[in-house]
């Protein structure tokens, strides 16, 4: 009798231990995400926005090409956002890239991306122009499926000479429904960080938070949608901004 109940002891501590990773994770992303609601407390004041962004991103290799570029993988992703409950364009955010995959869970890329800015004062679009690099992870866990994406940006705006460079950090878990496998749900979370202070406004150190809240369903295996709420805390010179999101997502996988 004793064996046997060491026997499932040591198979439950080991099956415990195994969630402890996970659980970090969740915890860190938890954090991450309260870090809006802390961070006003220390501000005199916050200006607050309900804001409307939409994203389509399709992305596949390069395999149909030829078999041996299967490894190779392209990304094309357009996101149109707009502010003041979703009367007016915020910004147009344009951004391929080029990826390849180290293995079958892990990637590294290399883009661009164009941003075009519509200031709330004056009439004049600011134009962004981002070279990024990033590495991803992705697979399953026992708590669901895992992103960890990692990515640098380099930055130039046309108010400015100067280059901006930029680290963001995402943790996101997708937790199907036992009952509805093709529905999840999906949570994540984004920190941005200036690594310098440029002429056109970037100030080195914190630049802002992003954490999301979501219902994600796979329509098939290449359609998949994600739509939820998305919270904005950006660190700013004087007003600080948070921005209470509806984001939707399509991803297209080819």
């Amino acid at each position: 009798m004793m064996p046997i109940q060491m026997i499932c002891r040591g198979s439950i501590m080991r099956s415990a231990r195994s969630l402890f990773p996970a659980l970090y994770l969740v915890i860190a992303m938890v954090l991450c995400s309260l870090m809006p609601f802390a961070l006003p407390l220390a501000s005199a004041e916050v200006q607050e926005d309900f804001r409307l962004w939409g994203n389509v991103t399709a992305r596949g290799n390069f395999g149909f090409i030829d078999p041996d570029l299967k490894r190779w993988r392209w990304w094309m992703e357009v996101q149109p956002r707009s502010r003041e409950s979703g009367k007016e364009m915020d910004q147009l955010l344009i951004r391929p890239g080029i990826g390849y995959a180290l293995t079958d869970h892990s990637t590294v890329w290399i883009g661009y991306a164009h941003v075009t800015n519509y200031p709330v004062i004056g009439n004049d679009e600011i134009e962004e122009s981002r070279i990024w690099q990033q590495y991803q992870w992705s697979g399953p866990t026992l708590l669901g499926a895992f992103t960890s994406r990692t990515r640098f940006e380099q930055r130039w705006q046309e108010n400015g000479d100067d280059t901006g460079g930029r680290f963001r950090q995402m943790f996101k878990f997708a937790w199907p429904f036992w009952f509805h496998p093709a529905a999840s749900f999906v949570a994540w979370d984004e920190m941005f960080v200036h690594l310098n202070t440029t002429d056109w406004g970037a100030r080195q150190g914190f630049d802002q938070n992003r954490g999301f809240a979501g219902i994600g369903y796979r329509w098939t295996p290449q359609i998949l949608t994600e739509v939820g709420y998305l919270n904005q805390y950006i660190n700013t010179a004087n007003t600080d901004r948070m921005n209470h999101i509806l984001s939707v997502n399509l991803f297209l996988d080819f």
